[in-house]
């Protein structure tokens, strides 16, 4: 045989494996898909995992208890996770855990009865262990440890995505929380797909399985993007392919026909929404199957009107309410441009008093 018909014939081989491996996963993906309705507490069990991404900021205990709570306690979320805590020289003390997320003080779940994984986010093996064990003996149900934040603070203090430049020390940090805290306490982690490109994240899930973690969420872009498009789903199957525990996708899934062309792409069956909770909060809901239409307008403006009292009754003073409630709806119009209008509307308004008329009009799509 020619050296180029070896070439040929080795080329086939390859093209034929990549069919194989994507007509699995999209058998993979039917499969899951048929028991969305199913809401999977891990990305292992039976059912749709469909987690409530971490969102610095944002996804305060306030924000978790609004989202759970939606349909009477049927969300259609499976975990959330908790905004970052950060772990530098020494471990956290347990009172900083109770106030960063007080769900700890009723078993770790919200009231609604969804679980919340505390995060942590720091780059010393073993502050990130001693705290974690101490999450755990507080009741979390799950540590999530932070691979992928993108802000420049975090980053240049030795946290976040910088880590995903060693992923030995990832190994280090995962194997030695993975030590401390109870076996039957899940560790996972979250990153990007690398640093400014995607080479390399083969090896960063590879330490993270090596070390312990129990499933890994990808965010599909590089740090160097932060939250700017495309996403990169492709990539996350290179991760997918690379270890044995499931690979949870993430970044920018916004509308309902969002999870199949990410399973397409990604060959993940597994979900984390953020930013497209914000535009979509009925998302988790609709996948499922337990809601047909989008949120109205009125049922929106209401949902906002309610978070803004409870950011109240938790003790945020006026000002950082009414700064909440524009960011929302900031980040849903980034998502969403039909949104962009009614953001457009109250940015500039001083009060809540003159907010909450301007959202009671329901101005999605135009005012």
């Amino acid at each position: 045989m020619t050296r180029a018909a070896e070439c040929d014939a080795a080329s086939e081989g390859v093209e034929g494996q990549r069919r194989d491996a994507a007509s699995a996963a999209a058998a993979r993906w039917r499969a899951v898909w048929a028991t969305r309705a199913t809401v999977a507490t891990r990305p292992d069990e039976a059912g749709l995992y469909l987690a409530l991404a971490p969102m610095d900021g944002v996804t305060d205990a306030v924000y978790r208890e609004l989202m759970t709570g939606l349909y009477d306690g049927r969300s259609g979320i499976s975990v959330c996770v908790s905004e970052f805590v950060r772990v530098t020289r020494d471990a956290v003390p347990a009172a900083v855990l109770r106030r960063e997320v007080p769900e700890l003080e009723r078993g770790g779940r919200t009231a609604a009865g969804v679980p919340v994984f505390v995060q942590l986010l720091g780059g010393d093996p073993e502050p990130v262990a001693q705290t974690a064990r101490t999450a755990a003996s507080l009741g979390a149900l799950g540590v999530d440890l932070n691979f992928g934040c993108p802000a420049k603070t975090v980053n240049n203090h030795d946290g976040g995505a910088t880590l995903l430049k060693y992923p030995r020390r990832i190994e280090a940090i995962v194997g030695r929380a993975r030590a401390l805290v109870p076996a039957h306490v899940p560790v996972t982690m979250k990153m990007r797909v690398g640093w400014d490109s995607c080479a390399g994240i083969e090896e960063v899930a590879r330490a993270a399985e090596a070390g312990g973690a129990a499933w890994i969420t990808v965010h599909a872009r590089t740090r160097a993007q932060l939250y700017q498009p495309p996403v990169v789903w492709h990539a996350l199957a290179l991760a997918r392919a690379a270890v044995k525990v499931p690979v949870v996708a993430n970044g920018d899934l916004r509308e309902l026909g969002d999870l199949a062309a990410c399973a397409a792409q990604s060959e993940c069956e597994a979900f984390m929404i953020g930013r497209g909770a914000m535009a979509r909060p009925e998302l988790f809901a609709q996948i499922r199957g337990q809601v047909d239409e989008r949120m109205s307008e009125a049922a929106l403006a209401e949902l906002l009107i309610r978070y803004h009292a409870m950011l109240l009754a938790s003790g945020v003073v006026a000002s950082r309410a009414l700064a909440r409630v524009k960011q929302w709806l900031r980040m849903a119009a980034d998502m969403d441009a039909g949104l962009a209008p009614l953001f457009d509307a109250i940015k500039v308004l001083p009060a809540w008093e003159l907010v909450a008329p301007a959202l009671s009009r329901g101005c999605r799509g135009s005012c």
